[in-house]
């Protein structure tokens, strides 16, 4: 699961525009946990979201980017904090705390953004801010198994040959 055991958690099967989960759970400080063993590919530790200029690349606030040896990309944003130790390169394993639940970025209330992709190879946001639905994959992992999105994310590579491309020519992309 992405949060820590006996903390009650809710989540929709849709999000405004685009294939992710708002998970909310016990409010803020509420500590998220690695759903997956995997490495650590981005730590953005500072919020560097302004409603001023609302820049998309910065809308998940506090976020981390963890590479599953699944090969998919799990991405967690709107974090209060993020554990201190946790360095880009480090190893983690389902269950590791991964930092608290926050509203960091252009977010409204506590909540964790998580979203499933595949790694692309430069700076980009909306392929990260995610292409498939998670829902399914809660579920699962709620019920205690350990059901991987790897086929699904496959399937939408195939289906998107140049989804990594083009997020990564979009003006925003370096602000990643």
């Amino acid at each position: 699961m992405l949060i820590a055991p006996g903390v009650d958690i809710g989540y929709s099967r849709e999000h405004h525009d685009y294939p992710a989960t708002d998970v909310f759970a016990g409010g803020c400080a509420t500590t998220v946990i690695s759903p997956v063993n995997g490495t650590l590919l981005e730590i953005r530790r500072e919020d560097q979201w302004n409603a001023a200029d609302d820049n998309p690349a910065t809308r998940g606030g506090r976020s981390i980017t963890l590479g599953g040896d699944d090969g998919v990309r799990y991405y967690f944003a709107h974090f209060e904090s993020i554990e201190p130790a946790l360095e880009v390169g480090n190893r983690v394993r389902i269950r590791d705390p991964l930092g608290q639940i926050g509203m960091t970025g252009r977010a409204g209330a506590c909540h964790l953004h998580f979203a499933l992709s595949p790694p692309c190879p430069g700076l980009e946001w909306s392929v990260r801010r995610g292409v498939i639905w998670p829902w399914p994959y809660l579920d699962a992992w709620r019920r205690g198994e350990q059901l991987s999105p790897a086929a699904e994310i496959q399937r939408w590579v195939a289906d998107h040959p140049n989804g990594c491309a083009e997020a990564m020519a979009d003006p925003n992309a370096a602000d990643s």
